[in-house]
């Protein structure tokens, strides 16, 4: 009986060994296919190359670790090796989507349209200087009598001045009954009546002596247009000379209105429709205007010329002196238009940055014709259709400065960078 147990026990000792034996030759193998794959920690994703790092406000300088920035209360931005990407005589860049969505980035198309202008000019009236006339005798005599009359006042066409006596008119009136009562020709009389009209004695009493064939003594003369009497100072009893003002006399209807314009609009004058005349002292009263006209000359210091406007002014409302405002309202012929806040100007050159087919933003060089309201026309640079960058813009530059895209821009310009030949207006 006791044998029987002991050979129990050796067969279940010899069993667990042979079990034991297996599982570790079971573990090693185990542990020699898989488990070495378990252990060994997978390759780590390989880490995007910076190349630098920058202050977008101030692109050109580049630092060699992140930090804050010594310009701006901002963190460097880093500059990646594959934002390189793309065929290095491509005046593009790529910016990070994420960049350029948390800065707005918005575009707008290039456009063919009118570019509208309106701008409001100071001016100031004055005489109308083809209304201007200087009264004469013409011949020497002296002064009966003097109306009561002064620098200023208003006359109509007919109001007498002064009342005068003049030797040689009244020589020259008896030279021409003479003739007429000794038979004299018709060539001698007329030369009588030239005579006096050329000694300036008026016209209406040349036919007063013609007709009543009686000498006359004492002659008036009298305002030959409506105005403003601007020189007068005769006294009765005065001798005259033939060369002796007897008044000057300046039209009120119509007046000048006189504003400086600046050079660069000239061409967009095309009527007197598109101004507006407004005056201070009559701020709801509408003018006309009959016509207009740029003077020749150019101030060289303001680069301004020089508007005139021939106003009518049948009531003398506008005084001369007055200040004025002259609103100018047109629009030119279509040309192609951009955003103004699309333009980067240097001082030395006007670009935009366009967005290709493949999203790259390609910096370009324009040349600008003129800018109003908002909005900027070009003469060259672009074509219609093409996309341009108004918002995010200053990312966009600073981007293209430090990727070199500015440098292969210029690289592809002409070596003649003067602004082509536009047609005149």
């Amino acid at each position: 009986m006791a044998s029987y147990k002991l050979n129990n026990l050796a067969l279940i000792f010899a069993s667990m060994l042979v079990g034991g034996i297996i599982s570790v030759g079971g573990y090693a193998y185990y542990s020699a296919t898989h488990g070495t794959a378990e252990m060994t920690p997978a390759p780590e994703k390989e880490a995007r190359k910076v190349l630098f790092w920058y202050d977008p406000m101030y692109p050109n300088t580049r630092f060699d670790k992140p930090g804050k920035s010594p310009f701006m209360d901002m963190d460097l931005v880093a500059k990646y090796a594959d934002e390189e990407a793309g065929d290095a005589s491509t005046p593009g860049v790529r910016i990070d989507p994420v960049q350029t969505q948390n800065l707005g980035l918005k575009t707008d198309a290039v456009r063919r349209g009118s570019l509208n202008y309106a701008q409001t000019f100071p001016a100031n009236v004055s005489f109308n200087e083809y209304q201007f006339v200087i009264v004469q005798a013409r011949s020497a005599g002296f002064i009966d009598k003097v109306y009561p009359l002064t620098v200023g006042d208003k006359i109509k066409k007919g109001t007498p001045l002064i009342e005068l006596t003049i030797p040689d008119w009244v020589e020259a009136q008896s030279e021409y009954l003479l003739l007429r009562e000794t038979g004299g020709t018709a060539t001698q009389v007329e030369g009588i009546l030239e005579r006096l009209r050329l000694a300036g004695m008026p016209e209406e009493d040349i036919r007063r002596l013609t007709a009543t064939r009686k000498i006359q003594t004492r002659f008036t003369l009298k305002a030959p247009i409506d105005g403003v009497i601007t020189a007068f100072d005769l006294r009765t009893g005065m001798n005259i000379a033939k060369d002796n003002v007897v008044a000057k006399i300046q039209g009120m209807d119509p007046v000048w209105v006189a504003a400086a314009v600046p050079e660069s609009v000239a061409w967009l004058i095309k009527d007197a429709s598109q101004f507006a005349l407004t005056v201070p002292a009559w701020p709801n009263k509408p003018f006309t205007i009959r016509k207009w006209s740029i003077l020749p000359s150019l101030d060289a210091t303001t680069r301004t010329l020089q508007l005139r406007l021939l106003v009518d002014n049948p009531d003398e409302a506008l005084k001369p002196g007055m200040n004025a405002y002259l609103k100018l309202n047109t629009e030119s012929e279509p040309m192609l238009l951009i955003p103004s806040k699309a333009l980067i100007d240097t001082g030395k050159e006007q670009r935009v940055i366009t967005v290709d087919s493949d999203g790259r933003f390609v910096p370009k060089r324009v040349w600008v014709f003129h800018e109003s309201q908002g909005v900027t026309a070009i003469r060259s640079g672009l074509s219609e259709g093409e996309k341009v960058v108004s918002s995010g813009l200053f990312l966009i530059d600073s981007e293209a400065n430090i990727s070199g895209a500015l440098d292969r821009m210029r690289a592809h310009t002409p070596a003649d960078t003067s602004a082509p030949a536009t047609h005149s207006h």
